[in-house]
């Protein structure tokens, strides 16, 4: 007969798998030994992968990466729209401290809108609030970042009721029926002994039978019709921030719209995107717009911010949550779902003059740009431009630099995703999200980072010598730290006094000794030449490239560019 402890455990993984969870993170510990066995035996069924990491922190967004990699139906493997859709995926701990590291991705998880389940392994009742080891209070210690906490004692019968417990907070991450995605927490406690009666793993067999919850079906929010939202006859924009709806794709190419797309909104490639819209939203073709429907997280950079600030447009947002994006509070409107416009009767053909007239200030701002950056040495913006015209793979950018790099300079390229970690826009946990979306998807990923997200979370690129490891390229943009901040009101003249120290943190540890300590092929890059052989022979494994970049200051050379077309606004400078 097993363990209350044994049992609890295999109980608890059932329901997580019979939910949708296929990836499962561990970190080692004692009073976690119980799920230890339990996933042991699940991966020799082959019911789930586990990935192995030491470091909490990190682990959660290798976590975080997984689920962005998307849910994988054997059924529908030809669905993009569902191959995009995060992913449940849980994270195991012991108790105490490690609990505490995984606070950062999982504040993450929750403004991404990712089904990230935490398992913390806890001590019993008769432990708690008496000084004993590697005890603390960790129920609920995610506060309002955790969509639920479902708290089980030691002494939990396991049966159906209990089943259906978990099974609510499964679908409360998964944001079932109806609501949003999120992190969870399923604290539980083991009681001694901690180990499977016999010391085998893989006794008894690992069975789902008798602990599945209830299937809970999503519940869609019904489209508003296309009339009922949207006035006709004004100049009207689609703005795309991260994780857009898909459907404005079909509403710009019904109604010929123009779509400002930040890099990870999944428009990035569709025909109508206008690329250089940071540069375009700061001329005169930008004042006569009357009309912006938004979908997404569009946080990235402060002409979009200015734009819908104004008081001056009729702001439509589409979101199916209670979340949705209004920092300045301007919206008219904010609708769940928009159904695309209905063809004309006619079969007339919608005027397309206001999108020809963005399509052709992008060329001239395009050709601007490319004539600075060809007179210019090797940075970050470079580095952007190449990876997203030659390179294929997916792509995951830096949260910082790299991801407004590629907003500015990125044109159409080759059709990919492109991801990054938006819901904070922190530079933690880059190079572990990178490696969990290439483990999660099993295809090829290139990361563009900076130096200071790179050395961030180096304790990433320390992989147990038994767990698989990825096709990752990460390129290290090395512009001597805190690259951001130069194109800041930090970075002014005024400033150069504190700016080095407070803001820019230089650090003096070779990236090429880092990668070479964790086993790790190394490359660098001085050239644009180089980097695009780098990026032509796809390297297999893991491999950091550390590109040299000689300019911190050719964010301003872009916007000279601007200002050389006659762009420039002063209208952006009061968004912080």
């Amino acid at each position: 007969m097993s363990h209350p402890s044994e049992l609890l455990a295999r109980l608890l993984l059932s329901a997580l798998i019979s939910a949708g969870v296929r990836d499962v993170v561990y970190c080692p510990g004692s009073r976690s030994a119980p799920l230890a066995y339990a996933l042991a035996a699940a991966v020799d069924a082959g019911l789930v992968r586990a990935h192995v990491r030491l470091d909490e922190r990190s682990a959660c967004f290798l976590a975080v990466g997984l689920s962005r990699a998307g849910r994988r139906d054997d059924s529908s493997p030809d669905d993009p729209a569902l191959r995009r859709r995060p992913a449940p995926v849980a994270i195991v701990t012991t108790s105490g401290g490690a609990v505490a590291e995984l606070h950062a991705g999982v504040a993450e998880a929750h403004h991404s809108r990712l089904p990230l389940i935490v398992v913390s392994a806890d001590r019993p009742a008769e432990m708690q609030g008496v000084g004993a080891s590697q005890t603390t209070t960790q129920a609920g210690i995610f506060g309002p970042h955790a969509r639920a906490c479902l708290d089980l004692p030691a002494d939990s019968p396991p049966g159906p009721g209990l089943v259906s417990r978990i099974g609510r907070v499964l679908a409360r991450a998964q944001g079932l029926p109806s609501g949003s995605a999120g992190p969870v927490q399923i604290n539980i406690a083991f009681r001694d002994p901690l180990t499977p009666r016999g010391g085998s793993i893989a006794a008894p067999p690992f069975s789902l039978e008798g602990s599945a919850p209830a299937r809970v079906h999503p519940s869609p929010p019904v489209p508003l019709e296309w009339e009922q939202a949207v006035e006709g006859g004004l100049r009207t924009v689609i703005i795309a921030g991260d994780a857009a709806d898909p459907e404005a794709s079909r509403w710009a190419a019904a109604a010929r719209l123009p779509i400002l797309a930040e890099p990870t909104s999944g428009l990035a490639f569709d025909e109508l995107r206008i690329p250089f819209e940071q540069s375009l939203l700061e001329s005169g073709l930008a004042e006569r717009i009357e009309q912006v429907i938004v979908t997404g997280r569009p946080t990235l950079s402060r002409p979009v911010s200015a734009l819908l600030a104004r008081r001056d447009l009729r702001i439509i947002v589409v979101d199916p949550t209670n979340e949705w994006t209004d920092v300045a509070g301007a919206a008219a409107l904010v609708v769940p779902a928009l159904a695309a416009p209905p063809a004309d009767p006619d079969g007339r053909i919608p005027d397309g003059s206001w999108l020809e007239q963005w399509r052709a200030l992008a060329r001239s701002a395009g050709e601007r740009i490319g004539g600075v950056l060809d007179a210019a040495p090797l940075s970050v913006l470079h580095a952007a431009r190449t990876v997203w015209s030659a390179d294929s793979r997916t792509l995951f950018l830096g949260a910082s630099n790299s991801v407004r790099a590629a907003d500015l300079v990125g044109e159409r390229g080759r059709p990919r995703r492109v991801v990054s970690n938006r819901g904070l826009a922190g530079i933690d946990g880059t190079i572990a999200s990178a490696m969990g979306l290439a483990l999660g998807t099993g295809e090829p990923v290139t990361a563009l980072m900076g130096d200071l997200s790179f050395f961030h979370d180096a304790g990433a690129l320390a992989v147990p010598a038994d767990e698989p490891t990825p096709d990752l390229l990460i390129l290290v943009a090395d512009d001597g730290g805190g690259g951001i901040f130069r194109g800041l009101e930090h970075g002014r003249s005024e400033n150069a006094p504190t700016f080095g120290r407070w803001f820019a943190t230089p650090q003096p540890t070779s990236i090429e000794g880092l990668a070479r300590a964790h086993g790790l092929a190394y490359r660098e890059a001085s050239t644009r030449e180089e980097l695009r052989a780098l990026l032509d022979r796809a390297p297999r494994g893991v491999v950091v490239c550390r590109i040299v970049c000689s300019r911190p200051d050719e964010l301003q050379d872009v916007k000279k560019a601007a200002q050389g077309l006659g762009l420039h606004s002063k209208r952006t400078d009061q968004i912080q």
